[in-house]
This record gives structure tokens, C-alpha cells and sequence, in this order.
């Protein structure tokens, strides 16, 4: 019996990326998968993106709309508008190789129910107009065998190299337009909770690229909208993980994910913010989440976790802070981690 390839449809959301979406379409037009549809969504960009995307007319689906509402609402409707069996949701600046569709739609066309995702590094300019560099990535890859506590914890496999079967997307309810941070990463433990397999394809890469200024995204991560956005993501991944049957296995990390936001939070002068995330990492973590040493512990029965965390800020702010605080709090160009390097996973502690 021969095979049909099925039709893989990439969507990418664009909004002011003129400098960068025209080398995202030609890296799709490129792929050696023969059945491959590009819906480029134009958020209403003021820089000319949507002129330069109508140059390629005859190799993309444009999808203009009339003014920006965020690169979720992007994505939902270019999913809409998607005819494909498998669905990959690339970004206007992000790259792939000639054989990443090919690798991706090889490790999961006998999988229903499945997504795959494929190795990536990253593009990082050093300097503002500098030259892109490929350099590699500082997360671990292929994701661990148990992805949704890998998400949790640091471990994460950007848009760019993620291919959906269309009825794993499904399963997965699609993307959550009130998260304005870390909406990538919603979609994601949502499906892997609800169930989807993660698998790993065994050729193809992807390139996400990491900008010098970072074009704003620090300042929205750590602003209180941002840390807000977050902590919908794990409130969410809580009531998730709630209805499963290992529901307990996966307190640790979500206590340690919602402290480390509530550590930020207060950093950042949000009192009430953090007041939220503190409640929730009582709520979802266990003890060994709110503080890795005796003496931590001790501190949070004392005083209860806000006032330790009061205490901690302010020895930090006369220069007593370990190095797993100072990882947390201290702003980072890439995307925001809760655990520090070796703390993926919870170490030896799960």
C-alpha cells in the first residue's frame, strides 16, 4: 500500500517582524516534505511586515487582520483556517531546517494522539546589529521521560520544533489568548496533561532565535502582567494535574514553580502578587518546594512563607543571597526559568 503524505500546516503569527519573516518563509518553502501549506497571520503590524509577506503570495496563505490582539489570537486563527492533518506554529522569526518537517511528521504520522518536537538551537545576536550566531541551546534535549514535569521545572522545547497531529492539538483546547507570557508553555502542559504523547524526532532542527535587546519580552515577562500571565499558566497546570491519577508526583515542581514566581513577584515590588503565588505554592507544593535547606524550613514554619521571603529580600538587598535566589530574581534575556541550572527535575530531591 502506498503512502500518502499527509498536509502539514505551519502557521505563523506575525506582528512588526519585517526585518525577519521573509528568511521564515523561505526556510518553509524549502522543506523536502512534499505536502506543506503556510498560513502567515499578519497581527496588524506597523512596520511593514504585510508588505513584505505579500511578496510571497504564491507560496504562503496571507491572513491579514485588522489590528493587533497578540500572537495566541494569531495562532487560533490561523489554526482555523489550517486544512492540515499536522500543524506546526512557527514564529515570524523563527527557522527551520530543509528536513525538519519530513523528521517531525516521520515520528509521529503512526501516533495518533501525539506531537513531536525535534532538536533546536538558538540564533542569538550579541550586540544590536550584530551579526546571528547558531549557539547552543542551554536546555536539555530530548525532553525527559516524563515531559509535563520537565515543562514544569525549566526543561521546554520552543514553538519552532513542535509538530501537532491535528487531534493532539485538539485534545489540547488550543491557545489560551488572555496569556499574554508563557503561552507556548500553557498549550503545552495542558496537552501533556490531558494526555498527549511527546515523541522525538530523529532528524531535523530548529533554530528560535534570541534577540540582543530582546524587543521588549523581558520587561512584559517581569512586569506585574507578565508574573500575573504566569501564574494563570500554573493555576491552570494545577487544576490539570489535579484529575490525574499521579497528581501527588508533580507537587513538588509546581511548588517550586509558583514560589520561585512569587519570589520574583516580591523582588519586583508586587506584594499582592506574590501574597497569590505564595498561597498557591502552599496549596500545590510540599515543604521541600518552599525551602531546600533545614534551617529554610524551620524560617517558613516560624514565620509562615511571605515573612521568610520579606527577611530573604531584604538580606538580599544588603548582599546576602544564594545563588539559587539570585538565578531566579536577577532579570535574563532568554525565556524564564524557576530552577537554576542542575535543578531541572528537582535533582535528587524528586
Amino acid at each position: 500500500m502506498t503512502y500518502t503524505p499527509g498536509l502539514v500546516s505551519v502557521v505563523t503569527p506575525c506582528y512588526n517582524a519585517a526585518l525577519f519573516v521573509a528568511e521564515t518563509i523561505e526556510s518553509v518553502a524549502v522543506q523536502t516534505y512534499p505536502r506543506v501549506e503556510h498560513i502567515v497571520v499578519d497581527d496588524g503590524s506597523s512596520d511593514g511586515s504585510l508588505e513584505v509577506i505579500r511578496r510571497y503570495d504564491q507560496r504562503v496563505q496571507v491572513a491579514p487582520l485588522p489590528q493587533n490582539r497578540g500572537a495566541a489570537h494569531a495562532r487560533n486563527r490561523g489554526a482555523a483556517l489550517a486544512r492540515g492533518e499536522f500543524l506546526m506554529f512557527l514564529d515570524a522569526d523563527d527557522l527551520i531546517s530543509r528536513e525538519a518537517i519530513h523528521g517531525l511528521v516521520a515520528a509521529v504520522r503512526s501516533h495518533p494522539g501525539a506531537a513531536a518536537v525535534c532538536a533546536w538551537r538558538r540564533l542569538r545576536q550579541t550586540v544590536s546589529s550584530g551579526p546571528w550566531e547558531v549557539v547552543p541551546s542551554d536546555i536539555p534535549f530530548p525532553p525527559p521521560p516524563d515531559p509535563l514535569y520537565g515543562w514544569l521545572t525549566g526543561v521546554w522545547v520552543p514553538p519552532c520544533a513542535v509538530l501537532w497531529r491535528r487531534d493532539a492539538y485538539e485534545r489540547a483546547g488550543g491557545w489560551d489568548e488572555s496569556i499574554t507570557v508563557n503561552d507556548d508553555g500553557d498549550l503545552m502542559m495542558r496537552a501533556l496533561a490531558r494526555g498527549v504523547r511527546l515523541l522525538t524526532a530523529t532528524s531535523g532542527e530548529a533554530w528560535y532565535r534570541e534577540h540582543a535587546l530582546d524587543r521588549g519580552s523581558l520587561s512584559n515577562t517581569n512586569s506585574e502582567q507578565g508574573l500575573r500571565s504566569q501564574l494563570r499558566v500554573y493555576q491552570n497546570v494545577a487544576a490539570e494535574v489535579a484529575r490525574l491519577d499521579g497528581a501527588a508526583s508533580y507537587a513538588h515542581a509546581l511548588g517550586m514553580v509558583l514560589h520561585g514566581l512569587g519570589m520574583v513577584a516580591l523582588h519586583r515590588g508586587h506584594p499582592e502578587l506574590a501574597r497569590a503565588c505564595f498561597r498557591d505554592a502552599l496549596r500545590y507544593g510540599d515543604r521541600r518546594s518552599m525551602a531546600r535547606t533545614w534551617p529554610g524550613r524551620v524560617l517558613v514554619s516560624v514565620l509562615g512563607l511571605e515573612r521568610k521571603e520579606r527577611v530573604a529580600v531584604a538580606l538580599a538587598k544588603l548582599g546576602f543571597v544564594t545563588a539559587r535566589r539570585r538565578y531566579i530574581i536577577e532579570p535574563r534575556r532568554s525565556r524564564p526559568r524557576t530552577a537554576p541550572p542542575g535543578d531541572e527535575l528537582g535533582g535528587a530531591d524528586r
